[in-house]
């Protein structure tokens, strides 16, 4: 799992830098693998929401339209306290399996991941949370 984990990050740095795009400071995947990432922009962030799209075999799950959001500083401190909230709790899923969350934290210089066990009150709190910026 660890190979996964160091491999998402790899592909997440490598594939952002590729883009000239800043690196995410925050990022957040749903149990769906819909994705929520962060970037500071000066004294503000930027929110980029990518969803997953329906998949053409089954026709199952469509996550919605992409869509981007300028966040003020204390709306962004907002969530990343309830996601420090989260993760401080140490109730933490050793793996990524379906219905997990996933955090990945810039600090220092460094991604760090967190995994939350599915069905888990910090996702439905964290996700609705998230679902108020949009």
């Amino acid at each position: 799992m660890r190979l996964i984990a160091a491999l998402t990050s790899a592909l997440l740095t490598c594939g952002l830098a590729a883009q000239d795009k800043p690196l995410p400071v925050l990022q957040y995947v749903d149990g769906h693998g819909n994705s929520y990432e962060f970037t500071q922009d000066g004294s503000t962030y930027v929110l980029d929401f990518a969803p997953v799209k329906k998949d053409m075999k089954s026709r199952k799950y469509d996550g919605g339209e992409p869509a981007t959001r300028r966040l003020s500083k204390d709306r962004f401190d907002t969530v990343l306290a309830r996601m420090d909230e989260a993760i401080k709790k140490k109730r933490l899923a050793r793996s990524r399996d379906r219905g997990t969350a996933l955090i990945i934290k810039e600090s220092k210089g460094d991604f760090k991941e967190y995994i939350l066990p599915e069905g888990s009150k910090d996702i439905k709190e964290i996700e609705a949370l998230l679902y108020t910026l949009f």
